[in-house]
């Protein structure tokens, strides 16, 4: 008896680890079919960043009430280019697209201006969209040492401004959408001169792009 419980439990013992190999190969199986499916999509579809670029600044009415209780007026027009340079994605902002115009210095940041939120859109595969952005900053309270940063700006005839983009995002290929995205876009430093005569010589900024 004893001899043949031995056998039963050696039996046991091989099954068991027979049973642990097919599941550790169909594990690596589906790794390495996961990853040809990857490396396929990939050399066909070619994914290439989007990039956002702000092509046109200009400052209207932009005045400063002196401290204390200093406040800002402004507007803001903007053209937000957007080039999708994917042949065979295209993307659907599901949400409006948020853009904010932010000042500040010594890594702080004033939201100084909102733009209306641009609603949300399909952009097809291998194209540029541009938007015309208005932002306003109407009597925007400031603290004072932001005031007279402002007021030195605004002496030497030019304002630098970051701009903030802010947008949910999924991608279609073949009809088939992925999962949503959110996309977060820096355009630093954005320099805007007051003259009247500045926007025929504004230079594009491109926007550093982070999509999570």
């Amino acid at each position: 008896m004893p001899t043949r419980r031995r056998g039963i439990a050696e039996g046991g013992h091989a099954t068991r680890v027979a049973v642990v190999r097919c599941i550790v190969a169909a594990i690596l199986a589906a790794i390495v079919v996961a990853g040809l499916v990857a490396l396929v999509f990939w050399l066909v579809v070619r994914p290439k960043p989007i990039e956002y670029t702000v092509t046109r600044a200009v400052v209207r009415h932009f005045n400063v009430t002196p401290p204390p209780a200093a406040t800002v007026n402004a507007t803001f027009y903007l053209n937000l280019a957007i080039d999708n340079p994917n042949r065979r994605i295209s993307m659907r902002y599901e949400d409006s697209v948020a853009i904010r115009v932010l000042y500040g210095e010594d890594g702080t940041e004033l939201v100084l201006a909102a733009g209306d939120d641009v609603p949300g859109f399909h952009q097809p595969h291998h194209n540029e969209t541009t938007l015309p952005v208005r932002a306003v900053a109407r009597s925007a309270p400031v603290p004072d040492q932001v005031a007279r940063e402002l007021e030195h700006d605004l002496a030497a005839g030019e304002l630098s401004v970051d701009v903030q983009v802010i947008a949910g995002v999924r991608f279609i290929v073949g009809g088939v959408a992925s999962r949503y995205y959110r996309v977060h876009g820096t355009c630093s430093p954005v320099n805007i001169g007051l003259s009247p005569s500045a926007a025929r010589s504004f230079n594009s900024v491109p926007c550093d792009v982070e999509i999570s």
